[in-house]
């Protein structure tokens, strides 16, 4: 989602919503992440900070808060956390792969979180797989899932609170195709599931980079045939599940909708509070400084004349995608710098990888999908990479 500059003034602009990403750590390296999770430090907070950065949150009194990563339920701390939020009135949103997904984590998330996510982003696990960069992350998703239907089937029928819980698809080129397959699998398989949403791979992080815009940012054809194909997606489902497709034009910077995602504060796993959530610029961090002084100085960044002249130069995904290198290769920290610059090439021997060099398992056996994979950075952090 994209950070408009508030036509209200900055001084009046509040914090609506918090994006926590509660660690980088992930068992997946997929193709498109917006946070390059798995590929980087897990960088995630003791208990003794994780409860001073959720004391925090919770006196700003958001409407919501988005739990994310990296892999969130890697991060030790997560129950805790979600409880605060849950005492204070906050609704928690999770957003997880799956992977480590079991029956005690249902029912632990069914506790003190609103609402659970699962990113399925194939209708078969040949494509998801390769989007997500690992072997078996489809199966894992699907098995999540269940266990999260089966935990809620079971509280609804002893009129106990649940969370709501769905399937978020992020749709590239190679995992545009057979989406009305996966609504009709998702809503047959899973009877209690509430949501499946679509929307195209937003620009940034990995996703910005000239390999992955050339071979799976969707063009504005695609985007066009993606928002058509939404009564026909929700025909296909089978039960009362919410079939939505959600335009990311209505993101851009530009969009005269732009301004709703004015009031979004970000929060990296170690505290860092990000300028806008899409960008790696920085303004301080939350366990430093006073959370009202970093919002002002985001809000601030989002109206200097050389960011508000590149936002206002984007028309397209590709131009977004253009100006998110642009400023990220500007206000990134040396550490951003150094992660960009290492994109797309090994950093020790034997790390770097093409989707053709990998294992016949991974890329299955569509040569469409391992042509359409930019160059995978596999290296692995133990933190991410659970037995």
């Amino acid at each position: 989602m994209s950070l408009g500059v508030p036509s209200n003034g900055a001084a009046t602009t509040p914090i609506k919503r918090v994006i926590w990403d509660l660690t980088y750590a992930c068992p997946l390296r997929c193709v498109h992440c917006y946070s390059e999770a798995g590929r980087r430090p897990a960088m995630t907070l003791d208990r003794d900070a994780m409860a001073r950065v959720a004391a925090i949150i919770v006196t700003t009194k958001p409407e919501r808060i988005s739990f994310s990563g990296g892999e969130p339920l890697l991060a030790p701390w997560w129950r805790e956390a979600a409880r605060s939020m849950f005492e204070a009135g906050t609704p928690v949103t999770l957003f997880t792969s799956g992977w480590l997904m079991d029956d005690a984590i249902a029912a632990d998330l069914g506790r003190h979180i609103a609402s659970v996510a699962v990113s399925v982003d194939g209708a078969t696990a040949d494509v998801h797989d390769a989007i997500r960069g690992r072997p078996g992350s489809f199966d894992r998703a699907m098995s999540a899932l269940d266990h999260l239907d089966r935990h809620k089937r079971r509280q609804l029928a002893a009129g106990e609170r649940c969370y709501e819980f769905g399937v978020d698809c992020t749709v590239t080129r190679s995992g545009f195709a057979d989406l009305g397959r996966l609504v009709e699998e998702l809503t047959g398989r899973f009877p209690a599931i509430d949501f499946v949403r679509f929307g195209a791979a937003i620009p940034e992080g990995l996703a910005q980079e000239d390999s992955f815009v050339e071979r799976e940012l969707l063009t504005e054809v695609e985007l066009e045939a993606l928002g058509g194909a939404t009564a026909d997606l929700d025909a296909r489902s089978l039960n009362a599940a919410e079939v939505s497709v959600t335009d990311v034009r209505y993101f851009l910077p530009t969009s005269p909708l732009a301004e709703e995602g004015a009031g979004i504060i970000h929060i990296e796993p170690d505290g860092q509070v990000r300028a806008c959530t899409n960008y790696e610029a920085k303004v301080g961090n939350i366990l430093d400084e006073p959370l009202d002084v970093l919002w002002q100085r985001a809000l601030a960044w989002r109206s200097d004349p050389f960011v508000a002249g590149q936002l206002a130069s984007i028309e397209t995904l590709a131009d977004w995608a253009r100006v998110v290198r642009v400023l990220d290769r500007r206000y990134g920290s040396e550490s951003d710098k150094l992660r960009i610059a290492r994109r797309g090439r090994p950093t020790v021997a034997g790390v770097g990888a093409r989707a053709d060099d990998l294992p016949h398992e991974f890329v299955a056996s569509s040569p469409t999908i391992a042509a359409n994979i930019p160059m995978l950075t596999t290296r692995v952090d133990p933190v991410g990479e659970p037995a």
